[in-house]
Protein backbone atom coordinates (compact mmCIF):
# COMPACT_ATOMS: atom_id res chain seq x y z
CA UNK A 1 0.00 0.00 0.00
CA UNK A 2 0.94 3.59 -0.49
CA UNK A 3 1.37 5.79 2.56
CA UNK A 4 -1.74 7.78 3.47
CA UNK A 5 -0.35 11.04 2.09
CA UNK A 6 0.32 9.25 -1.21
CA UNK A 7 -3.33 8.30 -1.71
CA UNK A 8 -6.07 10.48 -3.18
CA UNK A 9 -8.60 12.02 -0.76
CA UNK A 10 -12.35 12.35 -1.39
CA UNK A 11 -12.19 16.04 -2.29
CA UNK A 12 -9.36 15.53 -4.75
CA UNK A 13 -11.13 12.48 -6.20
CA UNK A 14 -14.23 14.53 -7.02
CA UNK A 15 -12.20 17.34 -8.56
CA UNK A 16 -10.31 14.84 -10.75
CA UNK A 17 -13.58 13.37 -12.00
CA UNK A 18 -14.97 16.81 -12.85
CA UNK A 19 -11.92 18.66 -14.20
CA UNK A 20 -9.37 15.97 -15.03
CA UNK A 21 -8.15 14.65 -18.36
CA UNK A 22 -8.54 10.96 -19.19
CA UNK A 23 -6.66 8.20 -21.01
CA UNK A 24 -7.93 4.76 -22.01
CA UNK A 25 -5.97 1.54 -22.26
CA UNK A 26 -7.25 -2.02 -22.55
CA UNK A 27 -7.05 -2.47 -18.76
CA UNK A 28 -7.58 1.02 -17.32
CA UNK A 29 -9.34 4.33 -17.52
CA UNK A 30 -6.97 6.95 -16.06
CA UNK A 31 -8.14 10.39 -14.92
CA UNK A 32 -5.55 12.91 -13.79
CA UNK A 33 -4.68 16.52 -13.08
CA UNK A 34 -1.18 18.00 -12.97
CA UNK A 35 -0.35 19.04 -9.43
CA UNK A 36 2.66 19.48 -7.14
CA UNK A 37 1.69 16.58 -4.88
CA UNK A 38 2.17 12.94 -5.82
CA UNK A 39 -1.08 11.05 -5.11
CA UNK A 40 -2.67 8.06 -6.84
CA UNK A 41 -5.70 5.84 -6.31
CA UNK A 42 -6.97 2.57 -7.77
CA UNK A 43 -10.67 1.88 -8.15
CA UNK A 44 -11.91 -1.68 -8.69
CA UNK A 45 -15.64 -1.37 -9.46
CA UNK A 46 -18.09 -3.82 -7.96
CA UNK A 47 -19.62 -4.28 -11.41
CA UNK A 48 -16.32 -5.73 -12.68
CA UNK A 49 -15.01 -7.51 -9.56
CA UNK A 50 -18.02 -9.14 -7.90
CA UNK A 51 -16.11 -10.48 -4.89
CA UNK A 52 -14.58 -8.08 -2.35
CA UNK A 53 -11.46 -10.23 -2.10
CA UNK A 54 -10.76 -9.67 -5.82
CA UNK A 55 -11.43 -5.93 -5.57
CA UNK A 56 -8.93 -5.62 -2.73
CA UNK A 57 -6.39 -7.86 -4.44
CA UNK A 58 -6.35 -5.80 -7.63
CA UNK A 59 -6.22 -2.51 -5.74
CA UNK A 60 -3.22 -3.81 -3.76
CA UNK A 61 -1.52 -4.92 -6.98
CA UNK A 62 -1.87 -1.44 -8.41
CA UNK A 63 -0.62 0.30 -5.27
CA UNK A 64 2.42 -2.00 -5.05
CA UNK A 65 3.30 -1.36 -8.68
CA UNK A 66 3.01 2.42 -8.29
CA UNK A 67 5.10 2.30 -5.12
CA UNK A 68 7.95 0.56 -6.97
CA UNK A 69 8.06 3.10 -9.85
CA UNK A 70 9.95 6.43 -9.93
CA UNK A 71 6.88 8.60 -10.43
CA UNK A 72 6.98 12.38 -10.83
CA UNK A 73 4.47 14.67 -9.13
CA UNK A 74 0.86 14.43 -10.28
CA UNK A 75 -2.54 13.30 -9.06
CA UNK A 76 -4.40 10.48 -10.77
CA UNK A 77 -7.02 7.77 -10.42
CA UNK A 78 -6.85 4.39 -12.17
CA UNK A 79 -10.21 2.71 -12.86
CA UNK A 80 -9.96 -1.00 -13.67
CA UNK A 81 -11.86 -2.39 -16.69
CA UNK A 82 -13.30 -5.90 -17.19
CA UNK A 83 -10.26 -7.06 -19.15
CA UNK A 84 -8.09 -6.72 -16.03
CA UNK A 85 -9.71 -9.83 -14.53
CA UNK A 86 -7.75 -12.14 -16.84
CA UNK A 87 -4.53 -10.12 -17.01
CA UNK A 88 -1.27 -10.84 -15.22
CA UNK A 89 0.63 -8.52 -12.90
CA UNK A 90 3.19 -7.88 -15.65
CA UNK A 91 0.46 -6.73 -18.07
CA UNK A 92 -0.98 -4.44 -15.41
CA UNK A 93 2.48 -2.96 -14.76
CA UNK A 94 3.07 -2.36 -18.48
CA UNK A 95 -0.29 -0.59 -18.80
CA UNK A 96 0.41 1.59 -15.76
CA UNK A 97 3.86 2.57 -17.10
CA UNK A 98 2.37 3.35 -20.54
CA UNK A 99 -0.31 5.57 -18.98
CA UNK A 100 2.14 7.41 -16.74
CA UNK A 101 4.51 8.04 -19.66
CA UNK A 102 1.66 9.37 -21.78
CA UNK A 103 0.54 11.70 -18.97
CA UNK A 104 4.13 12.86 -18.34
CA UNK A 105 4.39 11.47 -14.80
CA UNK A 106 7.03 8.82 -15.50
CA UNK A 107 10.65 9.34 -16.52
Amino acid sequence: MLPKKGRVTKNVFHSINKEGKTFHTPLFLFSYIKNQSCQYAFVAPKKVFKIAVLRNKFRRKGYNIIRSLPVKSGVGVFFYKKEALTSSTLEIKENIIFILKKAGFYE
